[in-house]
């Protein structure tokens, strides 16, 4: 049985969101026996909040490689997995390198609204689907 050529949607979406699962999962890790005994609560809720939201758009890129993988295409369903993948990179960037490096969370907000645009270019690719 051939399976279905993967598309640079598929591709792009399923490398990057199995990328952000290590990430999370190494996160997750390193966070819990490392950094959580010396953070203070604002640090800790930041890491469980950029840890989480890694995790789970880690999922859905994924599932949009897979969707995309089955036939799934269209400039909407690309563009959900380019602003998925850049919202998580702002988003959870942001706060775990407030994190890890102190560095400031500006960017978060920016990565917040991508992550919303992502999840709406979803909705509408679905929306709009003909398979």
């Amino acid at each position: 049985m051939n399976s279905p050529a993967a598309t640079p949607t598929a591709r792009f979406a399923g490398i990057v969101g199995a990328l952000f699962g290590l990430a999370a999962t190494a996160l997750a890790a390193i966070g819990s026996h490392a950094l959580a005994p010396g953070l203070g609560p604002d640090d800790l809720r930041r890491l469980v909040l950029g840890v989480g939201f890694l995790f789970v758009h880690a999922l859905l890129l994924v599932a949009i490689g897979a969707i995309a993988r089955q036939g799934g295409h269209g400039l909407l369903l690309a563009a959900a997995a380019l602003l998925v993948a850049g919202g998580t990179l702002l988003f959870s960037g942001s706060l775990l390198g407030r994190v890890l490096f102190g560095w400031p969370t500006t960017l978060a907000p920016y990565g917040g609204f991508a992550l919303m645009a992502g999840w709406l270019a979803l909705a509408l690719w679905f929306a709009g689907a003909r398979r």
